[in-house]
């Protein structure tokens, strides 16, 4: 496995991929938002897109967030892609504190996060967890 900034073809086949999923953390118009800033990345295989995910830089509490994990196909569920990408993107952040938010009931991430060396802050809006890692 290996991870890139998505290039107009991974688009086009991540589009078709997430449309076709409907999940509310991972919308056709944010992908698009994220592509044309440069900021969506992908996880690929061979010529196979096997995840994506966003890096947003909030400046209003000045961190970078890990956005959008979206693993594409569900029979890759459970094969350490996540981990994966977490693990790579982390690499390339320096001098920067990462921010994570997953939903609370969704432990794999949370543990992955956890073995990544982050820390929850805090719950919000009943069902998110925010977690940091300073780079």
């Amino acid at each position: 496995m290996r991870i890139r900034v998505a290039t107009p073809s991974d688009y086009r086949w991540i589009m078709n991929a997430v449309c076709r999923k409907q999940l509310p953390f991972c919308t056709c118009a944010q992908i698009k938002e994220d592509f044309t800033w440069g900021r969506l990345y992908c996880v690929y295989e061979g010529d196979t897109v096997l995840a994506t995910l966003s890096l947003v830089y909030d400046t209003q509490w000045d961190y970078v967030a890990i956005k959008r994990l979206c693993i594409l196909n569900k029979k890759n569920h459970g094969k350490g892609i996540a981990r994966f990408a977490i693990h790579e993107i982390l690499l390339y952040l320096h001098n920067c504190k990462v921010g994570v938010t997953p939903w609370e009931d969704n432990y794999a991430v949370r543990h992955i996060l956890e073995s990544e060396g982050f820390k929850m802050e805090y719950k919000f809006m009943g069902h998110w967890c925010f977690y940091s890692k300073e780079m």
